[in-house]
């Protein structure tokens, strides 16, 4: 721990550093907004980094003028913005001072980069000394903002932060740096000190940087060397979130976060926080608040040493992207001490960075993550220096996929839970997303998978829902708008609040189509009628139904139509499973509703069709219990066709047959053909469902039917039909009559017996 200086008049402990990022700097609004933010603090380090946008611009510059490329292009929006901040904030001699200091800094960055565009290179140093422009303008500018009204003073970073180098790695020197700044403090105690982030002063006297988002790294260093009360990172989102709330919509913001949690979950992606910053505060149990500027009403997200008990096993979720996987092989490797190290030598010569690392005990294999952008280096290394092993196959192959992501869950409660990683790879088997290498710390606070990355915004869903960090959500598209379709509608809007509150199920119905048409939603399609329409593409639908982002989907056809069942393969490869009351896939060609089953088990897909047998009664549930559990089914009759059940009903209460047919008609209890049901085709397909779940390979041509249309009407319009079907009342009347003398009734039976 560092001396305290004796005798200093400045405030150790009851100071707050506050760190704000470049959108909250961007324009003359938001630094207006920095200004009412810290109107309260009588003393205060205030930290800030280069405006929204500039230090990519600067880079920009530099890469074109190493490309020999115009760079005025680049640089001169960049000062005409910073002087409108100037022109807009202040006036008088500052407005003058500052603007002269602008156009002189510009110049000097000109002049650099003709050099950089002579030579067609530049060094660290010159990277370093222009991309810290950036800092310099906007800590200057709202340093002499701040000072219109209070004390307030500029302090540029390298006459405090001092660094020097250890083994290649950047280091502070924190006795140095304090005793800077202890003088500095010293001189005005009571005043707000602004200090431009992510630039210091390296061994040799010249300016330096802290790497990318090193102005978080800047204000944990002065909250270290201050004893600071608090350390505050202003930033653009209400906190650290549990997921990446662009990529998991429920996602939410974090509450609390111990240092070690924060570290990981930093490391792996969060971009609110950089892992480096945090290091600083540990030490002096320094809490770390990340608020939002532009809502500074939110409480944030609390970093600190002593959290409550976590509620759930995991605190949050956080991924990379842009990684590859390298994989080396070989059964030679076995035994051989030294060959891990001597790989990871070869890759640290190279500068190449590895995030992740796994192998397997019998040491076959060794796999490991590095950004994708160094992976064709990679390979190369490994393949010139690995020539020798590769030539004698110690080693079989040196593979790489640079389409991965990593996955990582993160939390204290993780510590001594069982049943933590069955969870996640549950999650992840639900949500069909394969993991490629696995890697847990013993510190048991973080499992990283990878996996392809198109499969990230799923599974990061899937876990999300999985680990009930928020509700499962399913994607619903529903096909066919009709009697069974609209009154499915309504019962999923009935239930869909009471399944989000007590299941923890959020039902997203975000597609509706018809025979022609289609709508189609991001969430849930709330009033469908409000949404505009287009014209019905079986694939576009499926596409949208089947998004990447959403861990389960679900399509459920509500038709009778032969053609939607025939994309029910293809849906279910895409990976959705499929709800149908539709009969033709379950009657139809034998071949294809084999191959429905069969790829439904293969490809951890429903295909769920109890309604097309007796709507809602589980017939088909029924059969299969029975079969599973040893019995034996000789035969099944029954009548199957409630529209048939009514119809025959009301022919022995004495009502003519054509006028019992339009009034079922009228009902909605036949198709809007009512042929379809008349012709007995409709219970025809049902008792070949029933067959087929026998294990009997029965075809609609297997079953004899009886048809309940007169002949001359088979052919005819919908309209002839039902105006010519009176002229055949008294013939359907003549086999009622014949059943009521026989004391019995007349009703449309379906059976299977003796195996047919």
């Amino acid at each position: 721990m560092l001396p305290l200086v004796k005798n200093q008049t400045y405030s150790y402990g009851t100071g707050i550093v506050h760190k704000f990022g470049g959108t909250s700097v961007k324009n003359a609004e938001r630094m207006s907004a920095v200004k009412d933010l810290v109107f309260n603090d009588t003393h205060a380090i205030i930290v800030v980094s280069a405006t929204k946008g500039t230090t990519d611009a600067l880079q920009q510059a530099l890469d074109a003028a190493q490309n020999q490329l115009p760079i005025d292009p680049i640089i001169d929006p960049v000062i005409t913005a910073h002087a409108l901040l100037i022109d807009t904030l202040l006036s008088g001699e500052e407005k003058s001072r500052l603007r002269k200091i602008l156009h002189q800094d510009a110049a000097n960055i000109k002049n650099i980069l003709s050099t950089v565009a002579f030579v067609t290179s530049y060094s660290h140093k010159i990277r370093d000394l222009v991309l810290s422009y950036g800092e310099l303008w906007s800590a200057q500018i709202l340093s002499a903002y701040l000072a219109q009204d209070r004390p307030a003073y500029y302090l540029d970073a390298i006459e405090i932060i001092h660094t020097y180098l250890y083994q290649d790695t950047l280091a502070i020197d924190w006795e140095k740096s304090e005793a800077c700044l202890n003088e500095f403090l010293q001189q005005h105690p009571d005043a707000l000190w602004v200090i431009p982030g992510f630039t210091a002063r390296d061994s040799s006297g010249r300016r330096t940087i802290l790497g990318r988002n090193g102005s978080d790294f800047s204000a944990a260093i002065l909250a270290k060397l201050v004893r600071a009360r608090e350390l505050i990172i202003w930033t653009d989102v209400d906190g650290v979130y549990s997921a990446d709330p662009r990529k998991v919509p429920s996602a939410f913001v974090l509450e609390e976060l111990s240092y070690h949690e924060a570290v990981e979950l930093a490391y792996f992606g969060a971009g609110v926080l950089h892992p480096k910053s945090i290091a600083p505060a540990i030490e002096h149990h320094i809490p770390i608040l990340i608020r939002n500027s532009y809502n500074p009403k939110a409480p944030g997200t609390l970093i600190h040493e002593q959290i409550k008990p976590p509620q759930r096993s995991i605190r949050g979720i956080s991924s990379i992207e842009h990684v590859a996987l390298i994989n080396i092989e070989g059964a030679g490797m076995l035994g051989v001490s030294g060959f891990a190290a001597k790989v990871f030598s070869l890759l640290q010569a190279k500068n190449i960075s590895i995030i992740l690392i796994s192998q397997a005990s019998s040491e076959h294999s060794i796999c490991f993550a590095i950004p994708s952008a160094q992976a064709e280096k990679a390979l190369a290394v490994l393949n010139e220096h690995l020539a020798f092993e590769l030539q004698e196959r110690i080693i079989e192959k040196i593979s790489v996929d640079s389409h991965c992501s990593i996955l990582a869950i993160v939390g204290e409660g993780m510590i001594g839970t069982r049943g933590i990683i069955a969870k996640l790879s549950q999650s992840l088997a639900d949500a069909h997303v394969n993991i490629r290498a696995i890697a847990q710390g013993s510190s048991e606070r973080n499992v990283s998978i990878v996996l392809s990355t198109q499969d990230i915004n799923r599974a990061l869903r899937a876990v999300h829902g999985g680990f009930y960090l928020s509700n499962k959500t399913i994607s619903i598209g529903i096909i066919g708008s009709g009697l069974v379709g609209g009154t499915l509608l309504e019962q999923i809007e009935h239930i869909r609040a009471h399944l989000a509150q007590h299941e923890g199920i959020n039902l997203y119905v975000r597609g509706i189509a018809n025979s022609k048409m289609m709508r189609l939603a991001q969430q849930h399609l709330e009033q469908p009628d409000k949404v505009e329409e287009r014209p019905l593409d079986l694939n576009v639908f499926a596409q949208h139904i089947i998004a990447e982002d959403m861990p389960h989907a679900v399509i459920i056809d509500c038709t009778a139509n032969q053609d939607i069942a025939n994309h029910y393969l293809t849906w279910m490869e895409m990976g959705a499973h499929i709800i149908t009351p539709n009969k033709r896939a379950g009657s139809g060609d034998f071949a294809y509703y084999q191959a429905i089953k069969a790829r439904s088990k293969a490809w951890g897909r429903h295909f769920l069709y109890e309604t097309t047998v007796c709507a809602g009664l589980p017939v088909i549930k029924t059969l299969q219990d029975l079969i599973q559990t040893g019995d034996e089914i000789y035969s099944i009759e029954g009548t199957v066709s409630g529209t048939l059940g009514y119809i025959f009903h009301q022919l022995f209460t004495g009502e003519p047959y054509s006028q019992v047919v339009k009034q079922a008609k009228q009902l909605g209890y036949t198709e809007p053909d009512p042929r379809d049901d008349l012709s007995g085709m409709d219970v025809a397909r049902k008792m070949v469902c029933l067959a087929r779940e026998l294990g009997l390979a029965t075809t609609l041509s297997d079953v004899n039917v009886e048809n309940l249309i007169p002949e001359p009407l088979q052919s005819v319009s919908v309209e002839e039909f039902l105006s010519r079907l009176p002229e055949f009342d008294s013939l359907m009347q003549q086999r009622i009559d014949a059943a009521k003398t026989k004391g019995e009734k007349l009703v449309y039976v379906g059976a299977i017996t003796g195996g047919g």
